[in-house]
């Protein structure tokens, strides 16, 4: 059985790897601290969620990725013929993302703010700063991948391609599609960043959290 599991780990990471690296479609996700947890105890937790349940639940805060948003962008991809991911990357300095500190965990999730369920029998608990209007990514497989380097000028703004994707304040997850935005005079300084990992989107994408 721990033999399967851990062939398991081996295909998703394989596959999850690949769709980072021909990733036309991207949520992208600046990776931080949450709740005392350090990044390796975060992603076992979630990859072992997605062994025994099928998929994981990533909790996130941003204005510019809410679930119907993340929805659109995953559309687009299914349409496309292209897998959406989430490419989590490291903030432009070091101690740049600001410390989840707040551990409340959710206990149900709705694709649409209209039908409400019970979080999967078995999964790990989805902490954070439960309020409302809080969303969860949903991934069915998920890898570190600290070897990879992206640039953000290949990436513009999935609902507006001629603007460059852009962290800020309350914006630390935000939905890109492949476009050069490098002549673009708003583009980010700090646009070459380490990948620190790759999750492949599955249905229905993004939740809302209670």
């Amino acid at each position: 059985m721990l033999r399967r599991a851990k062939c398991a780990v081996v295909r998703l990471q394989q596959r999850a790897l690949y769709m980072g690296e021909t990733a036309k479609y991207a949520v992208l996700s600046v990776m931080g601290p949450h709740a005392g947890e350090e990044e390796e105890e975060i992603f076992l937790r979630k990859r072992t969620d997605i062994i025994k349940c099928g998929q994981t639940f990533w909790l996130i805060r941003s204005h510019s990725a809410k679930p119907d948003m993340v929805q659109s962008l995953c559309l687009a991809a299914a349409k496309a013929g292209c897998t959406p991911v989430c490419l989590f990357v490291e903030p432009s300095t070091h101690g740049g993302a600001v410390p989840t500190k707040s551990s409340r965990a959710a206990s149900e999730y709705s694709p649409d703010l209209t039908t409400w369920q019970h979080l999967p029998v078995g999964l790990s608990p989805v902490t954070g700063h439960i309020t409302p209007g809080v969303c969860a990514l949903v991934f069915d497989h998920l890898m570190i991948d600290e070897a990879k380097r992206i640039d953000l000028w290949d990436y513009s703004d999935f609902f507006d391609s001629k603007q460059p994707v852009i962290f800020r304040q309350g914006v630390s997850t935000v939905c890109g599609v492949a476009g050069n935005t490098r002549s673009n005079p708003r583009r980010m300084k700090s646009n070459v960043r380490r990948v620190v990992a790759v999750g492949v989107l599955k249905k229905p994408y993004a939740v809302w959290l209670r």
